[in-house]
């Protein structure tokens, strides 16, 4: 059976889905306390049946202490699996990268995976990574440079992105999946199953109402709604709108940037969710029972597509952060197919040497392009990061 390590491990999702395509999570561990008490609550019978989960801070974690505690050694596990936390190179962290503590911890999960030696890394990031500024300042730089730290340690890269909702979750949630891999043992990247309308083949997408059918009734203290003058401008929205935010003006766009406020959104009920965001703000419904109400913690889960009986630690806004932080457990499962798919094919380990990076993908370096030249049209009328991301998310949003 193939194996995997799992870091920034969080509430599970990338877990779940692995070990669903049939991989063996041997080791499991995440900073947060209330993440890993989570694990340990799902644990029993089901999930990371060695029960070695832990809680700690990366920095201090060593790969020759985790094999020792596993009973295995250096270049025993297959994959090493959980990227590092997103919010650096998201708009919420204000995409600040490097200069972020946390977008440090890749350096840190660099060095885990050399410990290990593991055959693959596997991890998921926000899509606003293809374009961010690395120290040079430049858009797409952060992205080169750490795919230029992973091939100096020996391993290639593949990058992707991938929309859950083209793998059957409920959610429009687009992602970076990267996937580090030695010289000439490239892994596929899973086939989509789904599509927006049903064509090429694929299922339709799973739309809100659908997922949130299966749930069992809300309690009353899982029911949220909104006062004062949110309540009076969210009744005159209709579904699949929200109240927006002021423009910011730019050089060549007078009516500027413009976006939905935060937590002041109608989701419509007909289509997959918007991203499940890791705060408490999340998006609003028209219930036919309960009227207009926020998502619950439990339905955002649903539509991350956890099992319906997973059981999330902490208070309210705990859960939230878990569930919004979670790779979806669908398209993890994809994924883990496709590389176990690959384990069959190629089970030799190939010859590491390279002389060179493999390319991006040429949609994704055409993101870069453009938001390199919109940069240099609008930089000095825009804030730094943010709309950075915006620009570069619309040249690579996916499915």
């Amino acid at each position: 059976m193939t194996t995997f390590v799992s870091i920034f491990s969080g509430a599970g999702g990338l877990d779940i889905g692995l070990q669903r395509a049939g991989w063996d999570c041997l080791y499991a561990t995440d900073f947060d306390r209330y993440a890993v008490e989570t694990l340990k609550l799902n644990a029993a019978g089901r999930f990371h049946g060695g029960g070695h989960i832990r809680q700690a801070d990366i920095r201090n974690l060593a790969g020759d202490e985790i094999l020792s505690e596993i009973g295995r050694r250096r270049g025993d596990v297959d994959l090493l699996a959980g990227g590092p936390p997103c919010q650096s190179w998201s708009s919420a962290g204000h995409q600040l990268g490097f200069n972020d503590p946390r977008g440090r911890l890749f350096e840190d999960y660099l060095r885990v995976a050399k410990q290990l030696d593991v055959r693959w890394l596997l991890f998921e990031n926000v899509r606003g990574l293809i374009t961010a500024r690395g120290p040079d300042g430049l858009p797409g730089s952060a992205l080169a440079a750490i795919r230029q730290a992973l091939f100096s340690a020996g391993w290639q890269t593949r990058v992707e992105l991938l929309n859950a909702a083209d793998f059957g979750a409920p959610q429009r949630r687009v992602r970076v999946v990267l996937i580090g891999y030695r010289q000439g043992d490239e892994p596929p990247v899973p086939t989509a199953t789904h599509h927006e309308r049903g064509e090429d083949g694929k299922a339709p997408w799973i739309s809100m109402d659908a997922a949130l059918a299966s749930l069992s009734p809300l309690g009353e203290d899982e029911i949220i709604r909104p006062s004062g003058k949110l309540a009076v401008e969210l009744e005159a929205i209709p579904p699949g709108s929200g109240v927006k935010s002021p423009g910011k003006r730019e050089t060549t766009r007078p009516g500027g940037h413009w976006g939905y406020k935060q937590g002041a959104f109608v989701a419509d009920l007909r289509r997959p969710a918007r991203t499940v965001t890791a705060n408490a703000q999340q998006d609003w419904i028209r219930d036919p029972v309960h009227g207009l109400r926020r998502l619950s913690p439990r339905e955002c889960a649903a539509l991350q597509s956890f099992p319906a009986d997973w059981v999330f630690a902490g208070k309210r806004v705990d859960q939230y952060r878990q569930i919004g932080n979670a790779v979806p457990p669908l398209l993890a499962e994809q994924i883990g197919r496709a590389l176990g798919a690959h384990v069959i094919a190629a089970p030799a380990l190939p010859d590491r040497s390279a002389t060179a990076i493999a390319p991006l993908p040429a949609r994704l370096q055409a993101a870069i392009d453009y938001t390199t030249r919109e940069h240099r049209r609008n930089g000095a009328s825009r804030s730094a990061a943010p709309s950075l991301r915006r620009i570069g998310d619309r040249q690579v949003r996916a499915g």
